[in-house]
């Protein structure tokens, strides 16, 4: 009788115990309903006992695998607003055979904040190193279903022109489901994501699920929503420079609705999505960019050698047209040999463009001497006096300097061939007088001048000729007197500061 007594009031005790913990305590029978829950637990899963005993637990989800003895699970499910940390374990209980007991109690708020930062700090670092949108936003979604607990969460981003929803990053929806919704919205189903795009706000819809299987608007989704438990929609917009671009929406189970915490971090992560939409976008519009600049440079490079060589070839095969036509007596052999000149030159001029390389010479020569070379070789081709005066032979410049340096000294030599009607031109390459840190290039021609642009080749070239020289901070002038006058002329000066300064030993050589 003693024994008895002692462990009745053993067990009496534990009773007393389990009715003054904190935490929810459940015992659970082998189909997973409950045996009984102590006040804690009643509180938490917001009903009394009687309405609990023989109801499914919310704890474990598929029953119909078997559980062995000793087993334990842990895991978190949301009971209405709140998110509860569970631990299951099966024992054997005397008349009660295999059974689960479970300890259960609301999430620290500190661990749902530390969740949060992980899942914020995780797609910022994705942000910063994916370059890949659709990847980006995928792995944010996932971020969101997750931490939130979510069914689902989508990017959304609106098409301006015609109001088109397309889910550019998804966790949790059919692969199809963007464009079932895109016939919602063309039947004119009301859709809260629409909503929260037009009104710059957070939209939340409850009881989604009922509402939307009895309106024929949305008949696309029907076959989904019965399948699903989907029940209260939420959508905050993405907003990119006080524009709403978009949203990050998703869907939560039946009984759970978003708190403000949940909100609050889901607006979070709209504004890391917002980011790396407007970041994709402006990489797009560089890379845009990039490409037109690239056009516009081999459209320069073209002009300023390719249609030079092109050029100078048509003028000789007419002339020798001419002479031939007229029975001049001409060295024809001689004539071809330079027009076969012309035409290696402009393939060699051609093969660099194509591996987009700078004009062969310079790499082995320099500026000045690759600069006397092709001045020698257009006043051989042409009869003209040209001549390169340099108070240095050996610039050290840098490499995108001399190309562009080379190219604008090639096109004023063209012009002074193809417009001045000149006898000769000078080309001076020397430090400016008033700065030693500036190279100063000249072309001065004894040519008719002209009062503008003649045709659109020339205007292209001196707009080309100024691109180049303003690319390095420098500045292209051109001066011009007609033919009447005595000094009569044009003088194309560029002016760069890309020159390591010199003391006045330097510049007493000058």
């Amino acid at each position: 009788m003693t024994g008895d007594r002692a462990g009745s009031a053993c067990r009496t005790q534990q009773a007393a115990l389990i009715d003054l913990s904190s935490e929810g305590l459940a015992v659970l029978d082998a189909t997973g309903r409950y045996l009984t829950v102590n006040p804690a637990g009643q509180r938490i899963l917001g009903c009394g006992e009687a309405d609990l005993i023989g109801q499914r637990s919310v704890f474990l989800g598929d029953l119909d695998h078997p559980r062995s003895p000793g087993l334990s699970v842990d895991g978190t499910v949301w009971i209405g607003t709140a998110e509860v940390e569970y631990h299951v374990r099966t024992v054997p209980l005397d008349n009660a055979g295999g059974c689960r007991v479970v300890r259960f109690c609301p999430t620290d708020p500190a661990v749902r904040d530390r969740r949060a930062l992980v899942a914020f700090t995780r797609t910022a670092a994705a942000i910063a190193c994916e370059n890949q949108l659709d990847v980006v936003l995928d792995r944010l979604a996932a971020e969101v279903r997750d931490t939130v607990g979510m069914a689902t969460c989508a990017v959304i981003l609106v098409d301006e022109a015609t109001g088109a929803l397309h889910h550019v990053g998804r966790s949790g929806l059919p692969v199809d489901y963007g464009e079932r919704i895109e016939l919602c919205r063309r039947q004119g189903a009301p859709l809260a994501t629409t909503k929260a795009i037009d009104e710059a706000r957070v939209v939340v819809s409850t009881n989604f699920r009922e509402a939307a299987l009895a309106d024929p608007r949305w008949q696309p989704v029907h076959d989904i929503l019965r399948t699903m438990d989907w029940d209260t929609y939420l959508a905050v917009p993405l907003v990119v420079r006080d524009k709403v671009i978009g949203a990050l929406a998703g869907f939560l189970t039946e009984g759970r609705a978003p708190d403000r915490e949940d909100i609050r971090f889901i607006a979070a992560m709209a504004d890391q999505a917002a980011i790396a939409v407007s970041n994709a976008q402006m990489f797009k519009r560089l890379e845009l960019q990039a490409a037109r600049e690239e056009r516009r440079k081999l459209a320069r490079d073209m002009h300023d050698s390719v249609t030079q060589a092109l050029f100078s070839l048509s003028l000789r095969t007419k002339a020798l047209e001419l002479s031939v036509g007229s029975g001049e007596d001409i060295d024809v052999v001689e004539q071809v040999r330079q027009i076969h000149e012309l035409v290696c030159g402009a393939q060699t001029e051609m093969r660099a463009l194509i591996m987009h390389r700078r004009p062969a010479a310079l790499g082995e020569e320099g500026l000045v001497p690759s600069i006397r070379k092709h001045v020698a070789a257009v006043a051989a081709r042409e009869g003209l006096s040209l001549v390169v005066e340099s108070d240095d032979e050996f610039y050290e410049l840098d490499e995108t300097v001399e190309e562009d340096l080379f190219m604008v000294v090639g096109e004023a030599i063209h012009n002074v061939v193809k417009h001045a009607q000149a006898t000769g031109a000078i080309v001076r390459i020397r430090r400016s007088f008033t700065d030693a840190s500036v190279l100063t290039v000249s072309i001065v021609d004894d040519g008719i001048g002209f009062s503008g642009p003649s045709d659109d080749q020339q205007s292209f070239g001196l707009v080309s000729m100024s691109e180049r020289v303003k690319a390095h901070g420098g500045q292209l002038t051109v001066q011009t007197r007609a033919g009447s006058d005595p000094a009569h002329g044009t003088t194309v000066r560029a002016e760069i500061p890309c020159l390591s300064p010199l003391g006045e030993s330097g510049r007493g050589k000058m």
